[in-house]
């Protein structure tokens, strides 16, 4: 194919010129679309048939193939076949390097459901051989297996969702597969299959997967519309295989910061979708996405705010989650995790009691989990950093002490200190009633032992006092 105006890559070590399109690149939202047409190359620059490699003379005359427009004999290009999408509705020479992509991607602009359904099963076939996919590349196979993904017949769309993913799978395409619309027609896909339709689910997910492990992608497989599909398939009745590629999915995603904007504030379904799922009766379910919303709950105070609105108009789905026992402990983890990054957000204090009162029995429950325990006495620390909690939590103020003063992990340690001092500030007296009693030993002790907090507190009292003073 010439190469003039076209973009070159390469393909497991072979320079090769994907095929182009007139206008948009975008061949999902703009189908059917119209392929550029390769330069003729000039009669006096071909000497023999590409093909054949036999030498152009009186007899052996020269053709030229309408797709690829190189040079051939007329024994390697004697085939014609109507390339309307190229423009040609009318039969043209092709040449028989090119005429099986090439007669696939015209029974595709057929209106007809079994030529299309041919076009996508063969396209999707000759993608597992390396040669043949390179052809399928440059003669627009790629661009015409995303077109066939608005076609409603199932098994065409399961073709095309196999084609993709092996297209997928060879990174140089890439960019080349998200330009021309491939993760919306994934998308697409995904959206309108059905519970017994796994491998096509299986296939679309993968297919996302690998978008967002390349750089630079991620956040565009979310601007493109995956969050939802990827919600709807995690609330399907699918095998643990498919439900747990969906939760890799869309833990993959939030791993990205630049991604939680567009998952809270753009798609206005997704968190009411992640909070329903968190009391899902698959543990593993329940795992992934309390994981995924713990990762939501980095982002900005606005973010956290909007996760715990959501969450009191799903009648409180993470208070359940925490009044539950569950047999997975890493779900109780990941939703003390969560807990603990919400009770910073100090808007929303008065609305998080049951979340504080929950975690407060978890403290006793649980103080043999280490696991548990680091994020539970956390969430205890960020809430007491509040007047309204302080003193509710006076009554925890015996376990606190007993449990998280004498112990010997560092967070634990630092995170029960800073829930005392913070209680000590807001609810001084009744604070220092129950210290006196029990527990005076433990915060001093706490204090002296910590590295910089006296150092800290004699710099305080410096500045209200000085060192050197002349007498009065």
């Amino acid at each position: 194919m010439s190469s003039v105006g076209l973009t070159r890559i390469r393909l497991e070590g072979v320079e090769i010129f994907p095929a182009q399109t007139e206008g948009s690149d975008n061949v999902f939202n703009n189908a059917p679309f119209r392929l550029a047409k390769a330069r003729w190359v000039a009669d006096e620059e071909a000497h023999s048939c590409v093909v054949c490699t036999n030498k152009f003379n009186q007899i052996r005359r020269k053709h030229h193939c309408r797709q690829c427009g190189l040079v051939l004999c007329s024994k390697c290009c004697k085939e014609k076949v109507p390339l309307p999408q190229l423009g040609f509705d009318e039969p043209e020479r092709v040449c028989d390097a090119c005429l099986p992509v090439a007669e696939l991607i015209t029974k595709s602009r057929s209106t007809m459901a079994n030529f299309q359904g041919e076009a996508a099963a063969g396209l999707s076939e000759l993608t597992l051989n390396i040669n043949d996919l390179k052809k399928v590349v440059e003669l627009g196979g790629l661009q015409t297996l995303i077109y066939l993904c608005t076609k409603p017949n199932e098994q065409l769309r399961q073709a095309c969702a196999s084609g993709l993913h092996t297209l997928a799978t060879h990174q140089p395409l890439l960019s080349i597969l998200a330009d021309a619309g491939a993760i919306k027609a994934v998308c697409s896909l995904l959206s309108t299959a059905n519970e017994n339709q796994e491998q096509l689910l299986i296939d679309g997910i993968s297919i996302l997967m690998i978008f967002c492990k390349s750089p630079g992608l991620k956040a565009k497989v979310v601007s493109d519309g995956a969050m939802q599909p990827i919600l709807n398939v995690c609330s399907m009745r699918v095998s643990s295989a498919i439900a747990l590629i969906a939760m890799q999915m869309l833990n993959l995603v939030t791993e990205d910061e630049g991604s939680h904007a567009a998952i809270i504030e753009n798609d206005k379904s997704a968190l009411p979708k992640l909070l329903s799922l968190t009391i899902s009766p698959d543990e593993q379910m329940q795992e992934g996405v309390l994981k995924t919303l713990a990762r939501l709950s980095m982002g900005t105070d606005w973010h956290r705010h909007r996760i715990i609105q959501e969450d009191f108009s799903s009648s409180k789905c993470l208070v359940k989650v925490l009044k539950n026992r569950p047999k997975n402990i890493q779900v109780l983890v990941n939703a003390t995790c969560l807990i603990a990054n919400l009770a910073t957000c100090e808007q929303d204090q008065n609305s998080m009691t049951d979340y504080m009162d929950c975690v407060c029995q978890l403290l006793v429950e649980f103080k043999a989990k280490q696991e548990i325990l680091t994020h539970v006495i956390r969430a205890l620390a960020n809430f007491a950093k509040f007047p309204p909690h302080s003193y509710r939590l006076g009554q925890h103020l015996p376990s606190i002490v007993s449990i998280c003063l004498k112990s010997t992990n560092k967070e634990v340690h630092t995170n029960g200190l800073r829930t005392i001092l913070y209680m000590l500030n807001h609810s001084t007296g009744v604070t220092l009633s129950q210290l006196m009693r029990d527990g005076a030993t433990e915060v001093f002790t706490a204090l002296a032992s910590t590295p910089g907090i006296i150092d800290g507190i004699q710099r305080t009292l410096q500045q209200q006092v000085p060192e050197r003073c002349s007498p009065s």
